[in-house]
């Protein structure tokens, strides 16, 4: 992978970790809502109905008792919450390094630039007004310097022992 790709590849990170941000969310508050269907609080307890073996009851006993119960229901719904959690921490950390990347670049217009478009994810022409240019100057020539720019300090990373 190029420096030009990898960067290209945290360009909507924040959206992906957003997305899996609203869904872990999303799980939190629905938590209540499935323990609730798991374990329906209808009044019934210690129910026992004597069956012929092999009789319908038998078999709707036989299903009832293979529900899943609310602490199955707690452990998915927290097993799922630590996979998007790991996933958001996967995710934060390729930004970070990008950023400790461009924290490396020497000229503060590259920095900038790269910072701008794809770690904040900015269309070229925000780009340019932010930075005071022309956008057919930020998008033709200091864009490519500020690639080049990051591309020899992706090189070093890519380098190093690990």
């Amino acid at each position: 992978m190029s420096g030009e790709q990898f960067l290209n590849s945290i360009r909507h990170l924040d959206i992906e970790i957003n997305a899996l941000d609203h869904e872990r969310v999303r799980m939190m508050d629905m938590r209540q809502e499935l323990l609730d269907a798991a374990y329906p609080s209808t009044g019934l307890t210690g129910v026992c109905v004597q069956t012929t073996p092999g009789s319908k009851t038998e078999s709707i006993g036989i299903q009832l008792a293979s529900l899943i119960t609310p602490q199955q229901v707690a452990e998915r719904i927290n097993r799922y919450q630590e996979r998007i959690n790991r996933a958001i921490d996967r995710l934060v950390e390729r930004k970070e390094r990008a950023l400790s990347l461009i924290d490396q670049m020497e000229d503060g217009k590259h920095r900038t630039l790269i910072t701008l478009r794809y770690l904040c994810g900015y269309r070229w022409d925000t780009v340019a007004d932010l930075m005071c240019y022309d956008p057919s100057y930020v998008r033709d020539d200091l864009k490519q310097a500020a690639i080049t720019a990051f591309e020899t300090e992706w090189e070093k990373y890519r380098q190093k022992p690990t």
